[in-house]
């Protein structure tokens, strides 16, 4: 399961765009991949394994030596992968069975056979998050397209308006929507 769904946007902001329009618009994964870069955060938990691991693209699974399944990996979670050659990111988990993970469609792997230890560890979104990327969804969806970029403000007669310019942060968006990442910033070292 994503960091948020497209129903939860509609429910947590006031975008005018429908559940299938969302969807289509292919912004939630990347929101997820800004909250995770903005917050130095992959939301990993305590439940990891780090093996060797086969990726296949056509069978869209992760296959390793020991079992996902008796380590409690579920069907519907969402997994971090970190140290592959061609596959680290954020995946949904369609079905767990022994030592195979099998994405759901629409994802993909790249063909890979592993010589490195890769970590995979089961992610859990914190709540508030959801508020936060579903505030970026419709932030992106319904507002960006509109601004001219660079500006900082303008005015016409008596209508005038004024926003980010994106160098308040790196993605350009609100402050209001940037406060709700902050207790889960990590630092940064360098």
């Amino acid at each position: 399961m994503s960091i948020v769904s497209a129903t939860e946007c509609t429910i947590y902001s006031s975008i005018t765009a429908s559940v299938s329009t969302i969807l289509a618009s292919g912004l939630i994964p990347i929101v997820q991949d800004r909250i995770c870069l903005i917050c130095n955060n992959n939301f990993e938990t305590d439940l990891y394994l780090q093996q060797q691991v086969t990726f296949n693209t056509s069978a869209r699974t992760i296959v390793g030596t020991s079992s996902y399944e008796s380590e409690n990996f579920l069907a519907g979670d969402d997994i971090f992968l970190f140290n592959s050659y061609r596959n680290d990111g954020v995946y949904s988990l369609e079905s767990v069975s022994g030592s195979t993970l099998t994405l759901i469609s629409g994802q993909t792997v790249v063909d890979e056979l592993s010589g490195a230890s890769v970590y995979i560890s089961v992610i859990k979104w914190p709540l508030p998050i959801k508020h936060a990327a579903s505030l970026m969804v419709a932030y992106d969806y319904d507002v960006r397209p509109k601004q001219a970029a660079n500006l900082k403000a303008h005015s016409l007669g008596p209508f005038s308006e004024s926003f980010t310019t994106g160098s308040e942060n790196p993605y350009g968006y609100p402050d209001t929507i940037m406060q709700f990442l902050i207790p889960y910033r990590m630092a940064r070292i360098v």
